[in-house]
């Protein structure tokens, strides 16, 4: 993985935090989930930062990524098996954190980048082979036992899941596709599923054998 000590960092120290979550409560009430070794920033149910390594990173999709992309700000890096992957958070430099206005600005773009996001994918309706780490193969198998839908997918549950493809299917499912149906439901990649979680996940795939 890549922080950006190079890119002249502004660690966060414990007042560059609470003058963080001073701009972050003007746009909206702040919650915070562990995600990806740190702590994602979620204002009114969307992601819209991250912070890694007491660097802050901005989640860029839609107007936003566009415009983190036009000041060229870096984005986070993170290396699986050696190869590099690009995630959709832009690191925020010294820079940046100098000038509170355009700080400020950055946070706001962020948040209703992430809003317009959503309200998109609302009007949409998502298949389950849409989902993180799905394909037309998984929807099909969990078809065949009763599940067609995501929120079929999301109230039962991936334990659940796994045990009826285990009792139905002719062979048995992998704990690869045990933390893909993790991560499908909580919005994850395999690969950034927190270790908390995906340990817990080896641990009962372990015990149901």
């Amino acid at each position: 993985m890549n922080t950006h000590k190079e890119f002249g960092s502004m660690s966060l120290t414990e007042k560059n935090y609470l003058h963080l979550e001073q701009l972050l409560g003007k746009v909206g009430e702040l919650r915070k989930k562990n995600y990806f070794g740190g702590d994602c920033l979620i204002i009114d149910n969307v992601i819209i930062g991250l912070i890694l390594d007491d660097l802050l990173y901005l989640r860029g999709c839609l107007f936003a990524r566009s415009y983190f992309e036009s000041i060229e700000l870096n984005r986070l890096v993170f290396r699986k098996k050696g190869i590099p992957l690009e995630l959709r958070y832009y690191f925020i430099s010294k820079q940046i954190w100098k000038n509170e206005e355009l700080l400020a600005h950055c946070i706001n773009l962020a948040y209703r980048s992430a809003v317009e996001e959503r309200n998109q994918k609302q009007l949409v309706v998502i298949r389950i082979k849409d989902l993180p780490n799905m394909n037309m193969s998984v929807e099909r198998a969990l078809g065949k036992i009763g599940i067609h839908k995501v929120e079929d997918l999301r109230e039962i549950g991936a334990k659940a899941c796994f045990l009826k493809l285990k009792q139905y299917g002719k062979h048995a499912p992998s704990i690869k596709l045990l933390i893909g149906l993790a991560g499908a439901i909580e919005g994850y990649h395999s690969a950034v599923l927190p270790s908390k979680m995906k340990q817990d996940l080896i641990n009962w795939y372990n015990s149901v054998g």
